[in-house]
């Protein structure tokens, strides 16, 4: 089992084997908390321009998402996955369109299988790798706005990886390592502390998101 740990929207695009798509703050844990919830399935795109298309062609699909942190205008919702859990989001379907989480889905057009993961997942997405045994697997660090690497993504592909292959990880030092970031800065600048603290959480959830390109 080759591991292999990309990063951005150029490791997006040659990413192969299956690949999980890491958007810590906060794609992964909006798509893992929206499905833990009864969302009935998400359709993650990369426009706004085809969001607000596919909201159209579909009024009572409900519209999830953010550019630079903030929902865009006419949107449901954004990209927060406390408020997720705020609501009642049983048998609903959901169009989301991040900065970057979004795009490394869309992206990948060359994996196998595309899953989401996170720190808030990740014992369950270990244990599925570990059970399916492929000969390769691409961990999609996605980083800031998917054009620069992010400390947040690279922290949980590094414990993902290191979980893969029996190795021990310090989550606390990596919890502050994270908490030292700019993505985490970034946060706090928008007021959006309980979603940084709901993300860095270790193994929260059973959900394993799986994009179905059909």
């Amino acid at each position: 089992m080759k591991i292999e740990i990309n990063r951005c929207l150029g490791g997006a695009k040659t990413a192969d084997g299956i690949t999980v798509v890491i958007d810590v703050f906060r794609a992964s844990n909006t798509i893992i908390t929206c499905l833990a919830g009864g969302a009935e399935y998400i359709i993650p795109v990369g426009s706004l321009k085809d969001a607000y298309n596919l909201k159209k062609e579909n009024p009572d699909y409900l519209l999830f998402g953010e550019r630079g942190g903030i929902p865009p205008k006419g949107f449901d919702h954004d990209n927060s996955p406390v408020k997720a859990t705020q609501v009642n989001l049983k048998g609903e379907k959901i169009i989301l369109t991040t900065s970057a989480g979004s795009q490394g889905i869309v992206y990948s057009k060359n994996a196998a299988e595309i899953l989401v993961g996170s720190f808030a997942n990740a014992r369950a997405i270990v244990k599925y790798l570990k059970d399916k045994n492929p000969e390769k697997i691409t961990l999609l660090a996605i980083g800031n706005q998917a054009i620069e690497p992010a400390t947040e993504d690279e922290e949980c592909a590094r414990y993902l990886k290191s979980q893969l292959e029996n190795r021990k990880m310090d989550m606390d030092q990596i919890r502050d390592e994270i908490l030292k970031s700019d993505g985490a800065n970034r946060l706090r600048r928008l007021a959006q502390e309980d979603d940084l603290e709901f993300c860095l959480k270790l193994s929260t959830y059973k959900v394993i998101p799986k994009f179905d390109r059909k």
